[in-house]
């Protein structure tokens, strides 16, 4: 009975024993799985004339480390992120990717994004960016397409380096201007440069000091800021000799000096001016001019009702021409045309008079000092015969 008390008690030790074994077997076989470096495989989809690789629900913070990641195929140039929260740019993606042309990662929560060397286009919008690396230098440099609109970016300087560039756009960046300034200087050195768009940046002031060409820019894009006329002259478009097409629709312009910018840049063929504060019949002289320079006007029809104080000609909201205010003529507009000062034509504030009306006299003061008759000879001597003899009468 000793011995079989003894085995039993041996036996549930070496059940205890092997059980435990086995559940520190089970430990360590789940334990590199469960904390084992995240990988992620994109999938080939067809979009437009490229096949692009699409990594969906990746999660991607600061303190991330260790992650891969991996395509069905060996050789992948054009990689796309959805559903995607990256909140800084993963030095990993371009480890396993060495050759990409093209990225995406639009509304990724990006704070930073980084141009690396052979990429020739990067769709980085509605993000956080603040910061831009660049990996390419102005000799190698292949970009040449840069989407970098809705962010928090204040300083491109870096960008100038991108020589082969061909779209710039940074419009939603509204800390980009300094002293509510932009100045074409900003972008000196981007030679190739042919459509720069900077809508919705809050600007006052748009300036070009140094007269900087961009030699390639045909488009220029300007709409929805706080340009007012007396902050836009048209001689800083002059240098952009290329310059076809001019955006400058949705600012607080009342006049723009049509005459000198036709002249000044002989290239260009469209502006858009739509929901600009021109009065209705100044508006209709700026179009007939652009029209003689053929240069067109497109205009939304879709667009909002005018405002209180505003009609429609031409499909453009305008304001309405105000009670005892003549209209604006052609001949005002060529003789009363400042554009080295404010660029407003200068209007009468009341009627011209009636020219068969009698002429009232005014004083020093400028005070009326009654009515004025202009006399023949002989009713001015009989005038003379009646004052002498009142005189000799008095006296």
């Amino acid at each position: 009975m000793h011995h079989t008390g003894s085995n039993a008690k041996m036996l549930r030790k070496l059940n205890c024993q092997l059980a435990m074994c086995v559940l520190l077997c089970t430990v360590q076989f789940l334990l590199p799985a469960s904390s084992a470096d995240p990988m992620y495989e994109c999938k080939l989809e067809k979009r437009q004339d490229e096949t692009v690789c699409v990594f969906h629900n990746v999660r991607y913070f600061a303190n991330t480390t260790g992650v891969t990641f991996t395509a069905p195929v060996s050789k992948v140039q054009h990689i796309a992120f959805e559903d995607s929260t990256l909140e800084i740019f993963p030095p990993e993606l371009l480890n396993s990717f060495k050759d990409l042309r093209s990225l995406n990662v639009v509304s990724t929560n990006l704070s930073s994004v980084v141009i690396p060397a052979k990429l020739e286009r990067l769709y980085a919008s509605n993000n956080r960016i603040s910061r831009v690396i660049v990996h390419q230098t102005r000799d190698s440099t292949t970009l040449q397409e840069l989407m970098l609109d809705s962010n928090q970016l204040r300083d491109i300087s870096n960008l100038t380096r991108l020589a082969k560039l061909e779209t710039l756009n940074l419009s939603g960046n509204r800390d980009l201007p300094v002293d509510d300034t932009i100045d074409l200087g900003q972008f000196k050195g981007l030679d190739s440069l042919k459509y720069l768009l900077l809508t919705d940046i809050g600007m006052n002031y748009f300036e070009n000091e140094h007269n900087v060409s961009l030699p390639s820019l045909t488009m220029l894009d300007l709409s929805s800021n706080n340009l007012l006329t007396s902050s836009l002259e048209v001689k800083v478009f002059e240098p952009l000799q290329s310059l076809e097409i001019l955006r400058i629709a949705y600012n607080r312009i009342t006049d723009l000096d049509v005459l000198n910018l036709t002249k000044g840049n002989p290239n260009l063929k469209t502006i858009y001016l739509q929901g600009s504060h021109f009065q209705c019949d100044h508006q209709r002289l700026i179009l007939e001019h652009l029209k003689k320079a053929n240069v067109e006007t497109p205009v939304d029809k879709n667009q909002s009702p005018c405002l209180l104080g505003f009609e429609t000609q031409d499909d453009m909201c305008c304001k309405s021409v105000a009670p005892g205010i003549l209209p604006i003529t052609t001949t005002t507009l060529k003789n009363n045309y400042h554009p080295t000062s404010s660029s407003v034509p200068v209007v009468p504030a009341v009627p011209t008079a009636d020219p068969t009306a009698p002429t009232v006299a005014k004083s020093d003061d400028g005070k009326s000092v009654g009515p004025t008759v202009m006399l023949s000879n002989s009713c001015m001597l009989t005038a003379v015969t009646v004052a002498t003899i009142t005189k000799l009468i008095l006296f």
